[in-house]
């Protein structure tokens, strides 16, 4: 016992002497991570304290919710049409455990918290990428002295903020990132493989099934993938053997989600693909993605050049593989046109592999112009330094929490709204909103949604291209260009509503006649005139419209 005892604390130190400074870098990440939540957070007009994900995954949150508590996994409980908005399965799943352990408020810390694994996940498993495919993982890129070469990839990872962003704000993207990374570091063990083991590419496969069940669109990086292994049949009958057994693994991932969603809401598509792609022309695609896409490449531009040089420096089918992921991202944003939120969310999960091989790219530049370390490293920094803040410079007042997060402000509203809402209104009571998560989240009413992200008839409706509903270079916004205000508003009448106008419609004309303007505690609400939901009683401050 005794000597197991010291041969694994010799292995402790080994291990902690070889990786000091990851394990450091970890540690001062998570402590940045932590007041990023905590600066996220607030303390609303209750005194209670209110953390912060962002708009979209509150509204998975509600799913999540709503099936921890045993109402099923829809939107609104009860409702005879279940709708499937959501497009992360797997992370609306992690949701409903976190908010069946804790209450709603500390279910999202939860999920924030979950976030700071996913991008230290990922970053570790870069690393090891890197490793697989350098030249520095059989030279200096392994030795005592060779930190900084080593560990640069893990460092830009850590630094760019829109990865860290997204996980922390409780969306897909760092899970996404997480499995990403796990699958192609998989994939390049077993094609490295002398006697490829069964578990490397059935690992591979459920990594990428899992990244499938995170987020659908990711079936394009799981082919790169297979792909990528096709080399492997020629060595023999065993290797097709397994790559078509990889292959059933992967694709009983597909088909359990898919016979999942056609026997539980009756489609076999999510509703948000009929919402964001069914109706808009494939021109009109292509042209509202491409001029998403342009910002961010010009952002991202020194890094992709400098990336590029390396390639074509030191060509290897390996880095190829690895930006091929990168680019795929990148059309394939192109191919939805674009996104509502010029965060890259689409990007992020693939922007560790660019900064892999921007590293690469790197060294071997500095390595030609100076064969002394210290101006080597001095050059490896400055470059390293400078592409970044090119990527990161808008993001650097939130990064440094001088500013609030992207669109925190408004979450803090929706808070207050819905203990309004919470105190003023009873259980009949409906909720008409265009933000469908933070509000909705926190007020257990029937919710309508005006955008159509769980409501089918919204999103089977043609798409606004008028350019009334646009922004972030795009004519027409996905997921925010589907409306009826008639149906939602004047049909429905939701006990409370958000707002009124939207687009190339324009009701608040009428809704003076049907709602009034109040204020409680710090809330400012629309609510319909003389509804029985609502305790009137509590009203005591009219406001003028």
């Amino acid at each position: 016992m005794t000597r197991l005892k010291t041969v694994m604390t010799s292995h402790i130190r080994v291990y902690l002497k070889k990786n000091w400074l990851p394990l450091l870098l970890s540690v001062l990440f998570g402590g940045w991570a932590l007041a990023f939540i905590y600066h996220s957070s607030y303390v609303a007009s209750d005194g209670r304290l209110y953390f912060n994900l962002f708009d979209d995954a509150m509204i998975s949150m509600r799913y999540g919710w709503n099936l921890a508590h045993g109402r099923g996994l829809v939107w609104n409980a009860g409702d005879v049409e279940r709708v499937e908005g959501y497009t992360n399965l797997l992370m609306t799943l992690v949701m409903s455990v976190a908010t069946f352990l804790f209450d709603k408020r500390y279910a999202v810390l939860a999920i924030q918290l979950t976030g700071i694994f996913f991008t230290l996940g990922t970053a570790w498993m870069t690393v090891r990428i890197g490793e697989r495919i350098s030249k520095y993982a059989e030279s200096n890129f392994g030795t005592s002295d060779s930190g900084l070469h080593r560990y640069l990839p893990f460092v830009l990872i850590l630094l760019y903020y829109p990865l860290n962003f997204w996980s922390l704000m409780g969306m897909e993207t760092g899970m996404l990132a997480f499995f990403l990374t796990a699958g192609i570091l998989l994939s390049l063990k077993y094609a490295d493989s002398l006697n490829r083991p069964s578990s490397l590419i059935l690992l591979m496969a459920g990594s990428f099934g899992l990244a499938f069940l995170t987020r659908n669109d990711s079936l394009v990086f799981a082919a790169l993938s297979f792909l990528f292994l096709l080399p492997t049949l020629k060595h023999g009958r065993r290797d097709v053997y397994l790559f078509l057994a990889a292959g059933v693994l992967y694709s009983a991932f597909i088909l359990g989600q898919t016979a999942f969603r056609y026997f539980y809401y009756g489609e076999i598509m999510p509703n948000t693909y009929t919402l964001k792609l069914v109706g808009m022309a494939l021109d009109e695609r292509l042209r509202n993605g491409w001029g998403f896409i342009l910002p961010f490449l010009k952002e991202t531009g020194a890094l992709l050049l400098v990336a590029l040089a390396g390639l074509t420096l030191r060509f290897s089918w390996k880095r190829l593989y690895l930006f091929g992921f990168f680019l795929v991202s990148v059309l394939y944003q192109v191919y939805v046109g674009g996104d509502a939120w010029n965060y890259w969310r689409i990007m992020a999960p693939t922007m560790p592999l660019l900064l892999l091989l921007f590293s690469f790219a790197c060294f071997e530049i500095v390595e030609r112009f100076s064969q002394t370390g210290w101006i080597r490293n001095f050059a490896l920094a400055a470059l390293s330094i400078f592409a970044l803040y090119v990527a990161d410079a808008r993001f650097v007042r939130e990064f440094l929490l001088l500013d609030l997060p992207y669109q925190n402000n408004y979450a803090q509203a929706h808070v207050e709204a819905a203990i309004a809402i919470n105190d003023l209104t009873k259980e009949d009571a409906t909720i008409g909103v265009f933000w469908g998560g933070t509000l909705p989240y926190y007020v257990d009413r029937t919710a309508i949604d005006f955008l159509g992200k769980s409501d089918k008839y919204i999103a089977s409706l043609p798409p606004d291209v008028s350019g009334q509903s646009a922004g972030f270079g795009m004519n027409s916004m996905p997921g925010h260009n589907k409306y009826d205000l008639t149906y939602s508003i004047q049909k429905l009448l939701p006990t409370y509503v958000e707002e009124f106008d939207w687009g190339t419609q324009k009701l608040s004309g009428w809704a003076e006649e049907y709602y009034v303007r109040v204020k409680y505690n710090d809330a400012k609400l629309y609510l319909l005139k003389g509804s029985p939901d609502i305790d009137w009683d509590k009203v005591t401050t009219i406001l003028a419209w």
